[in-house]
């Protein structure tokens, strides 16, 4: 049978609670044993006391203790008038309690055999074990039982120490009223035990009913959401844990809404960027096969660089989807990254002359701008941030590369001139396929894959990309790049 959080939860406090009533039994009835125990013996010796008061009264008026010796039924006399209660036999017969003429008279007497010595039951008479011995510690009356250092108490008369009483005091309670009330007690927690675990169940029960609610919710919410339904959300309650998941939960209905619309956007735009140059090329073909067209040089160079195109468009997006599966590998070595931005501006200087665009570096040449870097990836980075410029940087116009760094990055910013990104955009251009609708529309070219690529590079090693306004009226970009090519 499965058992849901409430079920499992209910049961393990049952559990819990059930194992420390039974330890808290376990101990409250030891505890309550041995404090009955201790307060047993205190009031034993509270009327041993007594009785040693009596004994000092009677001892004030005979002069000795030979009355006891010859008297059998002063001793319970004496222990009646202390308070004492005296077994029927003890004060009707005469006691082997008394020295006899075989006996050392500095013997205690021993326990009868049935009784153990150690282990000295409530239901032994007090009078039974109770020994008076003389000042000598001479027996006097009482019977011979093994009495501790700490259980003899002075008899006193006119300041003198004229005899000592001892005392076995009990160990276990075996006398029927106790255990009566010993038993009582117990019943007492147990009918108290039971009444808090039906507390605390029901008290389970009542927040239970306030705390499984927000959690069915966000179970339903989450069937909705693997069955594609990215409208869903969970209301926000309070501020606890249960609310900081529907926050939680909400953020993730949104991201995955999201995806779901760019990864269908994606299509869109992938459908769109692969059906022009396959339909120029197809177009071409169909016409030098039908004679319309003659396959002369030019219309071969224009076909190939068609399918150049369209190669380097399905390169770009193999290169996003490794990106994508943290797959884009990277051969790290030492490279100098002024001397790559050099190589990229003499190999776009005749392009960018040909559109009358003024390309120019500003660093301080005598800094060390090496860094652990893949060259290739980080020449197709600046390529592809040249490329962007000299398409949408219109005619006249500046582009600006500035190089700077410290110990731990390097930064390259690139800086061109108008048109510019409306600052709602500037967001938006590292996204895939994503195009300015006006000024950096299709019409001017490429796939719309370059700044994201840049991204891509970036974040591979480890680095950060943004973009804003340029000074220059246009678009900056800036990559900061870690020398050590994995954090920054």
């Amino acid at each position: 049978m499965r058992l849901g959080i409430f079920s499992k939860w209910l049961l393990s406090l049952v559990l819990t609670l059930g194992m420390v009533i039974v330890l808290m039994l376990v101990v409250v009835n030891w505890s309550f044993q041995r404090g009955f125990v201790s307060y047993a013996r205190q009031n034993e010796i509270h009327q041993v006391n007594r009785v040693g008061s009596v004994l000092a009264e009677a001892y004030a008026r005979q002069g000795s203790w030979e009355f006891l010796r010859s008297d059998y039924r002063s001793w319970p006399r004496l222990l009646e008038a202390a308070g004492i209660v005296v077994p029927p036999q003890m004060r009707d017969q005469p006691p082997p309690f008394t020295p006899t003429e075989n006996e050392n008279e500095n013997e205690v007497a021993v326990m009868p055999s049935q009784v153990q010595p150690d282990l000295i039951a409530a239901s032994v008479p007090l009078a039974h074990r109770i020994v008076l011995l003389d000042a000598d510690r001479a027996r006097v009356i009482g019977p011979r039982i093994p009495v501790r250092d700490d259980h003899w108490y002075a008899v006193r008369s006119e300041g003198q120490v004229v005899g000592w009483l001892g005392l076995q005091p009990i160990e276990i309670v075996t006398d029927q009223l106790a255990h009566s009330f010993i038993d009582q007690q117990r019943a007492n927690f147990a009918w108290i035990s039971l009444a808090g675990l039906l507390l605390a169940v029901f008290v389970a029960m009542a927040w239970a009913r306030w705390f499984l609610p927000p959690i069915h919710r966000v179970m339903t919410a989450a069937r909705q959401l693997a069955a594609g339904q990215y409208d869903v959300s969970v209301p926000v309650n309070g501020r606890n844990e249960l609310a900081e998941l529907a926050v939680n939960f909400n953020q993730l209905a949104r991201t995955l809404a999201r995806n779901e619309q760019l990864r269908r956007q994606w299509i869109v735009d992938i459908s769109h960027e692969l059906r022009t140059p396959i339909a120029i090329i197809g177009g071409e073909v169909e016409a030098i096969m039908d004679g319309i067209r003659q396959p002369t040089p030019d219309r071969i160079a224009a076909l190939h660089s068609e399918i150049g195109a369209l190669g380097k468009l399905v390169d770009d997006l193999h290169l996003l989807s490794l990106a994508d599966q943290a797959a884009m590998e990277l051969t790290r070595d030492e490279v100098d990254l002024h001397e790559l931005i050099r190589q990229q501006i003499l190999h776009f200087e005749p392009r960018m002359e040909q559109q009358g665009l003024a390309l120019t570096l500003e660093t301080d040449t005598s800094y060390n701008f090496s860094l652990q870097a893949d060259a290739r990836r980080l020449s197709q980075l600046i390529g592809n941030l040249l490329e962007n410029s000299l398409r949408y940087t219109d005619p006249g116009g500046e582009i600006r590369l500035l190089l700077s760094g410290d110990n731990k990055c390097l930064v390259l910013e690139l800086q061109d001139a108008p048109p510019g990104v409306p600052e709602a955009e500037l967001e938006k251009i590292f996204e895939r396929l994503y195009r300015v609708d006006k000024s950096r529309s299709r019409s001017l070219g490429g796939s719309g894959l370059g700044l994201a690529i840049c991204r891509e590079i970036v974040l591979a090693h480890g680095g950060r990309i943004s973009a804003g306004s340029s000074p220059l009226g246009g678009l900056t970009i800036r990559a900061e790049l870690p020398r050590d090519g994995y954090s920054h």
